[in-house]
């Protein structure tokens, strides 16, 4: 066979054949500064520390160092670490990746590229940069970590018709408007790590139109005013299992349902709470919750026009604090507590179920206009209280009554130095306080349900 029938075999079977890259222990560094760059894929120097834009090639890299320093803008995001497209792939095992200028990209996935990440961190600087960026794409994350840095950051963002899927990977993001995780229209999910967004206007986790995914065993912590620690857009779904959501701020919110989404959240031993609320379901939202194992929610349920609030607390040390506002007589919200768990707060329900042993934390009356059933036993604590005379705890003058009749005798006062009995006349409980404790002696009953520990420990 002569050389030039050898050469072109060989052309041929590379052309059909995925072509595979690998490298261990390199550095590839963009050192360029760049402002507002007319794009051009070819130039490898100043656009990304790395390219790989040809369709069947893999680039696999352990313990890699990827370093861009280009500032770009909105349409040409240029200061990118790697930068995968046309169908082409990226395996990392180890390294590090950073980027130091606006509108940068640590990794950009994009036209049905796809990523598969291990261990590797990724540190980005500068307004509205990416940690990840995931466009029309697929991303397998598995450890590590992702920071941003600057306004309008943004760690892990999922859009247009791709798949991620990311593994126990810490994600931070500082400055106002930032995003851990933003999606739209796109299927993740996500399993362990942390993610915490600090500044005002930021969002732990927020998914965009038409998006689904599952949330499990993630921490997620904002700081800042108008902070949400997950936040759903229109026609977007979430299931969010056993992970701890807490927001702090003025005007902050632990989980925000908007327009026709759907959360369906198991909390399992963990903590949902905000200084202000909690829950708020805009029109036409849907949110069902379980609450188990000792989980807490803090903070007030907001619900407007057209929505569906399903909350129950299974058992013992299961707390919800906090009050029910309903903002439309449209929406429908219903509340059950199993034995021993506690809601402390008021407001309107449309249905109420309390199994015997429930408790509840006396601060406001419970209005439900809809259906009310009631177990025996249900325990009503008082230590709020400071005057003697009349507090009514429940109405349900407008609800039916499932279950048989509700007498007095199916309640039990809570708190130190209360005395007083339940009456029931026209569908209402009432508990005329005889006897409220003295203020000298409230540093020995402690706040709120401390109370309710001390006769159960004198009972036991």
């Amino acid at each position: 066979m002569n050389t030039k029938l050898k050469s072109i075999l060989l052309l041929s079977a590379l052309s059909v054949s995925a072509l595979n890259v690998f490298a261990e222990n390199k550095v590839v560094t963009s050192s360029t500064t760049e402002s507002n760059q007319s794009y051009d894929d070819s130039d490898t120097t100043t656009q990304s520390a790395l390219n790989v834009t040809t369709s069947g090639v893999t680039y696999t890299g352990t313990n890699i160092t990827l370093s861009a320093t280009n500032n770009g803008s909105v349409d040409n995001p240029i200061g990118r670490g790697a930068y995968i497209d046309n169908g082409a792939a990226l395996s990392l095992t180890g390294g590090s990746i950073t980027t130091s200028g606006s509108y940068g990209h640590g990794v950009s996935l994009t036209n049905a590229g796809s990523g598969t990440l291990n261990n590797v961190n990724i540190q980005t600087g500068g307004n509205q940069s990416y940690g990840v960026n995931v466009n029309n794409a697929t991303l397998m994350m598995t450890g590590g970590s992702i920071s941003t840095s600057g306004s309008g950051g943004r760690g892990l963002s999922i859009a247009g018709s791709n798949d991620a899927t990311v593994n126990n990977v810490n994600i931070e993001t500082t400055g106002n408007n930032g995003y851990g995780v933003v999606t739209g229209s796109s299927v993740f999910t996500l399993t362990g790590g942390n993610i915490s967004t600090s500044g005002s206007a930021v969002r732990g986790i927020s998914i965009g139109n038409t998006s689904s995914g599952t949330v499990g065993n993630v921490n997620v912590e904002t700081t800042g005013n108008d902070s949400h620690g997950v936040y759903l857009a229109v026609t977007s779904t979430v299931t969010l299992t056993d992970s701890d959501i807490r927001v702090t701020g003025s005007g902050a919110f632990g989980l925000t349902v908007s327009g026709t989404s759907n959360a369906m959240v198991n909390l399992n031993g963990n903590t949902l709470s905000s200084a202000g609320v909690s829950i708020r379901v805009a029109s036409s939202g849907s949110v069902t919750l379980t609450g188990s194992n000792g989980s807490v929610i803090t903070g007030g349920i907001d619900s407007g026009d057209k929505t569906f609030v399903n909350i129950t607390l299974t058992d013992a040390g299961t707390e919800l604090h906090g009050d029910f506002r309903q903002f439309s007589t449209n929406s429908v919200v219903n509340l059950t507590l199993g034995a021993d768990a506690l809601l402390h707060g008021g407001g309107e329900l449309d249905s109420l179920t309390l199994a015997s042993g429930a408790i509840i934390g006396f601060t406001d009356t419970l209005l439900v206009t809809d259906r009310i059933t009631i177990g025996d036993g249900i325990i009503i604590d008082f230590s709020s209280l400071t005057e003697t005379g009349s507090y009514q705890v429940l109405n349900w003058s407008g609800a039916s009554v499932t279950g048989g009749t509700i007498s007095g005798d199916q309640f039990n006062i809570a708190g130190e130095g209360i005395e007083g009995t339940f009456s029931v006349a026209n569908n209402q409980l009432t508990f005329n306080a005889t006897a409220v404790p003295e203020p000298s002696t409230w540093f020995l009953i402690g706040a709120g349900l401390g109370a309710l520990a001390l006769i159960r420990r004198r009972s036991s």
